[in-house]
């Protein structure tokens, strides 16, 4: 579900539990109360914020955010019926967006910035070195996306406009590069600074990752047989050609530095900026990459693994 250099947070689908270990696999906590909508480590994880909606638990009048501290756990409640954390640090600072605002709390101080419409979906996005925030926003009857930043690096949480009328949710961004991208149909990178379209590629896009020197966009799609998915990836530079793979999968896709990670026939798999595509013989039916470039999988015995991908020269290895 979520992880960081210090553990990661598994769901079990058939059980409905939800679990937090430390990086070297030693279970913290466990969680079977609610359903969960949406899990976010906080500040080091397996901490968490575990947010748990009206819709997706029936028998709610109001939604629940548990907080996990080691193992210890506070659960709030709150009067939205579909409020979710987007990202937090505590139990006291934290963005959230519900069904007609996004609400934050600085410190204990809840704030709330309103949207006439109601929002019909939302979206939270943080940059790889974890100093902002965007959330993207799509208000009901309304075709275009409008996001906003929140800088995570200061005392005080502020949002400003990033952009609007963009054509899809935010979903990844690159401070460094001062770039993000946005996914659905026709992909596009957009300037952090200007909010201005930079470029786009042809295919949808239906999920990313942004590294401080390099963006990988990927495109699933089914068909009756198998899962497939289209793999784009390419340096910061705007006249960089986009390197494409098409692999048999419907993973998750990550980014480390220059080298991608993705599942391809059921092995993770290394993609470099130029377009090298190196299976290897680890067998992973889902991933997670995490910015200090560990890579949490589970194979077919069910057990998490950590890999690690590392750069050499041109080359991706993971191992």
């Amino acid at each position: 579900m979520d992880g960081d250099s210090h553990g990661y947070i598994t769901f079990d689908t058939e059980r409905e539990v939800l679990s937090g270990y430390t990086r070297d696999g030693k279970k913290v906590w466990q969680e079977n109360r609610y359903f969960p909508t949406d899990v976010h480590c906080t500040t080091a994880c397996p901490d968490a914020a575990i947010s748990a909606t009206v819709d997706m638990n029936k028998s709610a009048s109001e939604t629940h955010v548990v907080w996990k501290l080691g193992a210890d756990s506070t659960t709030q409640s709150f009067p939205e019926k579909s409020l979710v954390v987007q990202w937090a640090r505590n139990k006291d600072t934290w963005v959230a967006t519900s069904e007609s605002a996004i609400i934050w709390s600085d410190g204990g101080n809840s704030h709330t910035k309103s949207f006439a419409k109601g929002i019909g979906d939302a979206m939270g996005r943080v940059s790889e070195d974890n100093s902002t925030l965007l959330v993207s926003v799509q208000e009901n009857d309304v075709a275009s996306w409008n996001a906003f930043r929140f800088p995570l690096d200061g005392e005080r949480l502020s949002p400003s406009s990033a952009s609007t009328g963009l054509p899809g949710s935010v979903g990844c961004l690159s401070p460094e590069q001062g770039k993000m991208w946005t996914l659905g149909d026709k992909a596009s990178e957009f300037s952090l600074a200007t909010g201005r379209k930079i470029r786009e590629v042809a295919h949808f896009g239906s999920d990313c990752a942004s590294s401080d020197t390099s963006t990988i966009v990927g495109s699933f799609s089914a068909d009756s047989d198998e899962s497939t998915q289209e793999i784009s990836i390419t340096s910061g530079s705007r006249s960089a050609p986009f390197k494409k793979v098409t692999v048999k999968s419907a993973g998750e896709i990550g980014l480390f530095r220059d080298c991608g990670v993705l599942l391809s026939n059921g092995r993770l798999t290394s993609l470099s900026a130029q377009g090298k595509k190196t299976e290897t013989g680890i067998s992973a039916h889902s991933m997670l990459t995490v910015p200090d470039g560990h890579i949490y999988s589970i194979g077919s015995s069910g057990e998490v693994e950590r890999h690690t991908v590392t750069t050499e020269g041109r080359n991706c290895r993971i191992a």
